[in-house]
């Protein structure tokens, strides 16, 4: 492993974020973590430890890059934010320069509300610029977006909700297991009482399939399990499912008013940017441990 200064960040880390930033914009994500781009850059620059601060010159040294090429680019470094979707402070010199108020500079001392506004309002333009890709491409070429890591689920489950396989592997034994283990325990994962056993494989009219449902009269809570065998890509995933069965289920009841609880549970503890994302999207989660072999790492 290499220790890296933030002088040697701030050269070699932009070409990187930039591939990422593009990614994200291609996938239609609102921004990328500092953790995300701490990571990429603890793999591809083969250094111990990144600090998240230190990110912060990452991004501020691209934006700073880009303005050479464009004086008048929309911010991309806004889009590098921390798992709340705000940037850190020094995104604050950037916004008072391009918009003549001072007073934003002084990032932390802006409302939530007002960051809101302006980070809503340098995204549209971002998505609107058409230049990324040329300004990449003159900036550091294509070289560091070919090598970024493509990082994909490893949860084995590959059943349809009419019960055939659609091409995917069969379902593991992990998550079957665990599935079975979390319908027989509902306290386990915060349920009370009354909710009794949950019903696995429990289909939805949009054609998902729930991998535990619990009922008590009016109140209903999705389960997604997340076995052993998942790693942070699949616990991301799972996340976004349970967002989607939550608001399903509630549309099925509509007219009629139903409270519907979605929650996530896992056999590995979430990182802090899975379970600060899980927190704003309002799914709970939960970590048991049912099957014995850790497969992911």
């Amino acid at each position: 492993m290499t220790n890296y200064t933030v002088e040697q960040l701030c050269e070699d880390g932009p070409p990187f974020a930039m591939a990422m930033l593009l990614d994200c914009l291609k996938a239609g994500e609102p921004f990328v973590t500092y953790g995300a781009i701490r990571d990429e850059l603890e793999y591809q620059l083969n250094i111990d430890t990144i600090f998240p601060t230190q990110i912060g010159y990452v991004a501020g040294s691209l934006m700073d890059k880009i303005l050479e090429v464009d004086p008048k680019a929309p911010l991309i470094n806004s889009m590098i934010t921390r798992p709340t979707g705000l940037p850190g402070k020094g995104v604050g010199g950037y916004f008072a320069d391009r918009y003549n108020v001072e007073s934003y500079r002084k990032w932390s001392k802006v409302s939530p509300k007002k960051k809101r506004e302006l980070l809503d309002r340098e995204h549209i333009k971002i998505l609107r610029y058409r230049n990324w890709d040329k300004i990449n491409k003159e900036l550091f070429g294509t070289t560091a977006k070919s090598k970024l890591r493509k990082q994909e689920g490893s949860e084995v489950d590959g059943f349809h909700w009419t019960g055939r396989s659609y091409g995917g592997p069969a379902e593991s034994e992990e998550h079957e297991e665990l599935k079975k283990w979390v319908a027989a325990h509902p306290q386990e994962i915060g349920l009370r009482k009354s909710f009794g056993k949950g019903v696995p494989e429990s289909c939805l009219l949009s054609g998902d399939t729930v991998d535990v449902l619990f009922a008590d009269g009016d109140y209903f809570v999705t389960v997604e399990v997340k076995s052993c065998r998942s790693n942070d890509e699949d616990f991301r995933r799972g996340i976004y499912q349970c967002v989607k069965y939550k608001k399903v289920k509630e549309a099925e009841h509509l007219p009629n008013k139903v409270r519907v609880q979605a929650v996530l549970v896992t056999e590995r503890e979430l990182n802090f940017e899975l379970r600060t994302r899980a927190r704003l999207l309002g799914v709970k989660f939960k970590c048991v441990s049912v099957n014995k072999k850790n497969h992911i790492k």
